[in-house]
């Protein structure tokens, strides 16, 4: 047993080494920690490795050594990126959501990066430049606000179209669904008990699509090192939600058709966290 083991792993480090496919052992309980500090050798062979290695190993295994602490005020450690073709996005979150406008940078190759805040949550939002077609990479998001009904007519007076009137839903919360003139999903809410999870999140949660939520959760703990919170299952493999932990940020899924959205994520290495992705698969 003893033999095999080390064999296991010394076909791991080479991959890792070589750049190869260590998809299989990050996904094995034995060896993740070991690959991963066979990976951080690699990227940390100065005097102070030990030091670094001391508090990657000294973190709870659930939580990504890759995940910084120090993130510009007012972010989390993951944040949404909508790309669109014109400022008319901006201007539906202001309209509808009261969001403000932080930061905007103009011009350039890639065209406007704008910075919205809508409660306690950022958004990025990048827009091409004049004459440039900008592929859209929609999204979902959970939006919680004071007023459903106020702020569900106010999108659909914006140009969104109705996926379901506001109700109150089983699950705790009073919630409209909308899709605004560029795709994007909007879930608002209000709380209504507590079996809402507005306690655990903030004003604006992504909400990823993926056919095996399952999967996807696998990889999102492969990769970033997310910690799993809620999944809730139905027979056949329909998962209707689940939730993970980034960091500080959380993340929401469900079971449906993917949608290309982007996100921004805060790592301390971003060496590291791009060789971890790339080897969970």
């Amino acid at each position: 047993m003893a033999d095999e083991f080390f064999d296991r792993l010394d076909r791991a480090i080479d991959a890792v080494v070589t750049r190869g496919d260590a998809t299989a052992a990050l996904r094995d309980p034995e060896l993740a920690t070991l690959v991963r500090i066979a990976a951080d050798l690699r990227h940390y062979p100065g005097t102070d490795f030990k030091a670094r290695l001391r508090a990657q190993l000294e973190r709870r295994p659930t939580m990504s050594t890759a995940v910084i602490t120090s993130i510009r005020e007012g972010f989390t450690t993951v944040t949404p990126y909508v790309w669109v073709a014109d400022r008319g996005f901006a201007d539906f979150l202001v309209r509808v959501f009261d969001a403000v406008e932080t930061r905007v940078t103009e011009g350039g190759r890639h065209g406007t990066h704008r910075e919205l805040r809508i409660g306690n949550s950022m958004l990025m939002l990048g827009e091409g430049a004049p004459g440039e077609i900008v592929p859209g990479r929609a999204m979902a998001f959970h939006v919680f606000v004071d007023d459903v009904d106020a702020v569900y007519a106010k999108a659909l007076a914006a140009g969104g179209e109705s996926l379901g009137e506001p109700a109150d839903r089983p699950y705790g919360e009073r919630s409209g669904f909308i899709k605004d003139a560029y795709g994007n999903r909007w879930y608002i809410a209000s709380p209504l008990g507590p079996e809402s999870f507005a306690h655990a999140l903030r004003t604006v949660t992504p909400y990823l699509h993926a056919h095996d939520v399952r999967a996807f959760i696998a990889f999102l703990v492969r990769a970033f090192g997310a910690s799993e919170e809620v999944v809730h299952e139905l027979p056949g493999g329909v998962t209707p939600y689940a939730r993970v932990r980034v960091g500080d940020a959380a993340i929401e899924l469900g079971t449906a058709d993917p949608t290309p959205g982007t996100l921004c994520l805060y790592v301390a290495d971003p060496d590291f966290a791009y060789e971890q992705a790339v080897a969970a698969g």
